[in-house]
């Protein structure tokens, strides 16, 4: 934007870059009323936003189709990793301790956490593209409730869906697809120490929406995706124990083989059995877990075996 941009403009231009940042937007279209009425302004301030940004090259404008996201919106080429994932740990210990609640100021976050606007609107950024936040017109930023009852409810909600998706009619298999993922989880099984814990986060996470993928329903897939999303917020704390990952990971391969052997109403049955003890293993430490969270421990620092 240019130097001379408006308070408005700058805003409308950051949110701009907190929902569409990232190359996952890219080819995406944009359209001036829908953002204004998104963001409760006028079209006028949208409209100068959108043509700076296709000036500079970021949207290319359409007659009667709206710009064109062209290359990432994200202006801070000086996103360090590091920080990021640090900003990123702090706001989701936040979430896990159920602080972040009602409509929170950008102001209000910035004080909170002491961090650069960018730093803050590139972890906000993944928190939306994840459903994990969302911005209010004008007001600041919503968090999810990733708190034990919305777990639960997770829990609860998986347990019927992801067996009954696996009888469901018309399910298939990608086998060459559940091969590559079965090898992956025999490799994590055997250095399993070696691991960091959010990788193999993304593998469960990455099984499990295999598994909805075959049912060829698209908003069960998202209902999928959300829910591994409310989880990777516990997961990143470290509610999941090393041992029980293990064994988590050994049940998938389990899962795993009866589908590729066409036995449906076998892997059904286990992965109702893998959620009931997924559900029990996350609850029976949950207390134990937050109160380490609420004394300062970090992901590092949580159990890695029990005997």
């Amino acid at each position: 934007m240019a130097a001379q941009a408006s308070p408005l403009q700058m805003r409308i231009l950051s949110q701009l870059q907190t929902r569409f940042g990232g190359k996952h937007a890219v080819g995406q279209r944009l359209n001036e009323v829908d953002i204004a009425e998104w963001l409760g302004v006028s079209r006028t301030p949208v409209r100068e936003v959108l043509r700076a940004l296709e000036r500079q090259g970021v949207l290319a404008y359409e007659p009667r189709r709206g710009f064109e996201i062209l290359r990432s919106l994200d202006p801070d080429p000086g996103d360090a990793g590091d920080r990021s994932d640090l900003l990123d740990e702090r706001v989701m210990r936040e979430m896990a301790l159920g602080t972040l609640k009602s409509v929170i100021s950008e102001r209000a976050l910035l004080q909170r956490f002491a961090v650069p606007k960018g730093f803050l609107n590139s972890t906000l950024r993944r928190l939306m593209r994840d459903q994990l936040a969302e911005p209010s017109p004008g007001r600041g930023w919503v968090f999810a409730d990733v708190g034990p009852e919305a777990l639960k409810d997770g829990y609860r909600f998986r347990q019927i869906v992801e067996p009954a998706a696996i009888l469901s009619d018309g399910y298939a298999v990608d086998s060459a697809a559940m091969a590559r993922l079965d090898s992956d989880h025999e490799a994590a099984i055997a250095k399993i120490d070696a691991f960091d814990r959010r990788a193999l986060f993304e593998l469960d996470a990455q099984f499990h929406l295999a598994i909805a993928e075959g049912a060829g329903s698209r908003p069960l897939a998202d209902a999928i995706r959300r829910q591994n999303n409310i989880r990777r917020v516990a997961e990143y704390m470290g509610f999941v124990r090393l041992d029980r990952i293990r064994q988590s990971m050994i049940e998938h391969r389990g899962i795993m083989a009866a589908l590729l052997g066409g036995r449906r109403q076998q892997a059904a049955t286990l992965m109702r059995l893998h959620l009931d003890v997924s559900a029990q293993e996350t609850f029976s430490h949950l207390p134990e877990d937050l109160e380490r969270i609420r004394s300062g421990g970090t992901l590092s620092e949580a159990p890695v075996s029990e005997t």
